[in-house]
């Protein structure tokens, strides 16, 4: 899915496309005295620098759906994108809108949401996997050095975006509220 022209700006404008430095490299740009401005919905071939002391970056936050992958540098978070689940016969919600679940970390319960039905129409849950690099699942990798936190991101996502965690746990606890009071 295309990166909206904000996006765009925002990584012609981001102080570590700037700068010449690659996730792996085994010296990054050293004490950086500007940083940029957190973005949850990163997309593209971006890389950002943040401060050390931004809290969504010390807890690599993204809205995409990632879960942690192997990587053989300790000293690099490696993160694969989960991509989204959608309804099978993209039914429209009351808003218009179409459902874009949050897939499941964990492959068992990601297998277990599959089997669930739409809660709109009934119809079958499926996952459309973000393939956005090169046929592989976008891959975004964090990297703290000094008083910074190196982002790099590779891929552009192929997909719509799943709703965020916030939205994810609104749902829920509204879905419990809603359930508590049948009882």
């Amino acid at each position: 899915m295309p990166a909206d022209s904000t996006q765009d700006e925002d990584a012609v404008l981001s102080y570590g496309m700037k700068l010449t430095w690659d996730i792996n490299d085994p010296q990054m740009p050293q004490e950086p005295t500007h940083f940029d401005h957190f973005r949850e919905w990163p997309d593209g071939y971006v890389r950002f620098i943040y401060s050390s002391q931004e809290k969504k970056a010390q807890r690599h936050l993204s809205g995409w759906a990632m879960r942690n992958t192997n990587n053989h540098n300790g000293h690099i978070l490696k993160k694969s994108c989960l991509g989204v689940v959608v309804c099978a016969r993209a039914c429209a919600l009351k808003d218009g809108s179409h459902l874009q679940l949050r897939p499941a970390i964990c492959d068992k319960a990601r297998l277990k949401q599959q089997k669930k039905a739409c809660p709109n129409c009934h119809s079958p849950l499926e996952l459309v996997p973000c393939r956005g690099h090169s046929g592989y699942p976008v891959t975004n990798f964090w990297r703290l050095d000094g008083n910074a936190i190196f982002f790099q991101a590779k891929g552009v996502h192929d997909h719509p975006r799943p709703e965020s965690k916030s939205e994810t746990e609104g749902r829920r606890s509204a879905l419990k509220r809603q359930m508590a009071s049948f009882y």
